[in-house]
């Protein structure tokens, strides 16, 4: 029987669960480990269930500054000095007692701070004998993901700026490894050809073409104002817009593609074919959630990003514009105004893509999975 390694996520926006795949998939593919992916809110009490519904509230009906704000005022240790009983009290019940210790895992890698909360806690009252992983899912690391620092084996976390930044908050450095946020590099080298794409989704090969994630909480229009005002200006590029799994959000978007005839814009629902279309891709607007940032860069393609949730996606955005890998608007005009400009002026995305050239070649899940190696040979 190989080592059991437990993968565990909380639902909060989708690049927990999205990071916490990439993971498991990475690991199947290329190890014997026992694993088993899991989803602590399918558990969770009635204050965790209305922890979610919040949350949800507040990106479906886009209050990021509400969001930011208390974010912020939470980034301390006063605040995040309740943290274990809140996690106790949300997640902790019979059901996630039997599901996490009949597995009984060696090593838990966590992509949600309330995952390795909850294991550390087991660990703790001698439930579980598990070695903690904590992968930190931005481009910022709050208070709440290194509270339990001393209970934690190892934090992967996306760049050094991000590791002096908690060293400098009194973790250990040799606990943190800066190997960059997963990332399926499997399916960037898998594509197909450039020619095939374009004729797939009958793209104008003779236009810049803007990639749209327009997608994120079910039910959430936040980014149709967007799509909107770039159809009404009825520029000469082509526009793919992906709304996910948000349904809504895609019967609204078709609805106006139809009503203004805009034959440059292509509407997707959930789409497997991500990277293919990042390759055919000039320029992604997106809101800056980690998971997504890391795939354009690793990608290549240079970053408008729209207003996200806040909190930690106000960082991440940050931290795109201070590495020069894009810009940030805060409006709907904003946004014409910087798809203009991209456009009279090519050279400032080629120097934007220039300046991802520079960043590392992403081989995060392979480091993760060495690192899970020794810290299981070391636990023996």
């Amino acid at each position: 029987m190989g080592k059991k390694v437990l993968i565990i996520y909380a639902p909060y926006g989708s690049g927990h669960k999205s990071i916490a795949d990439k993971i498991n998939n990475y690991f199947e593919e290329n190890s014997d480990l026992e694993l088993k992916v899991l989803d602590v809110a399918k558990y969770s009490n009635l204050l965790g269930k209305l922890s979610i519904k919040i949350f949800d509230v507040f990106t479906k009906h886009s209050f990021h500054k509400t969001f930011s704000f208390i974010y912020d005022i939470a980034d301390n240790k006063l605040a995040s000095l309740s943290q274990m009983k809140i996690v106790k009290k949300a997640f902790d019940n019979e059901s996630l007692r039997k599901e996490i210790t009949d597995f009984n895992p060696d090593l838990t890698i966590s992509t949600h701070f309330f995952g390795g909360n909850i294991v550390s806690y087991y660990n703790k009252i001698g439930l579980t004998n598990s070695r903690i992983m904590t992968v930190i899912t931005d481009y910022v690391s709050h208070s709440y993901w290194r509270k339990d620092h001393e209970s934690q084996d190892a934090f992967i976390v996306a760049n050094e700026i991000m590791k002096n930044e908690m060293m400098k908050k009194g973790i250990d450095g040799k606990k943190i490894y800066p190997f960059g946020l997963p990332f399926d590099r499997r399916k960037m080298e898998n594509l197909e050809s450039r020619e095939k794409i374009l004729f797939k989704y009958n793209i104008d090969p003779t236009k810049k073409t803007y990639l749209f994630f327009g997608g994120g909480a079910m039910g959430s229009m936040g980014s149709l104002d967007y799509l909107k005002a770039l159809i009404w200006q009825e520029l000469p590029i082509n526009i793919i817009f992906i709304s996910g799994k948000n349904q809504k959000l895609e019967e609204k978007a078709r609805r106006y593609v139809m009503k203004r005839k805009a034959t440059n814009v292509k509407v997707l629902g959930f789409t497997k074919d991500v990277y293919n279309l990042l390759s055919i891709s000039d320029v992604v607007i997106s809101k800056p959630g980690g998971a997504t940032l890391t795939e354009c860069i690793d990608m290549r393609v240079p970053l408008i990003l729209i207003p996200g949730n806040g909190g930690p996606e106000k960082y991440n955005a940050r931290y795109i514009c201070k590495k020069k890998y894009g810009c940030k608007v805060f409006n709907a005009f904003g946004l014409v105004r910087a798809v203009k400009k991209t456009l009279k002026n090519e050279r400032l995305v080629e120097k934007w893509r220039e300046n991802m050239g520079k960043h590392d070649k992403n081989e995060s899940t392979k480091k993760i999975l060495e690192l899970t190696i020794k810290l299981l040979k070391d636990k023996n």
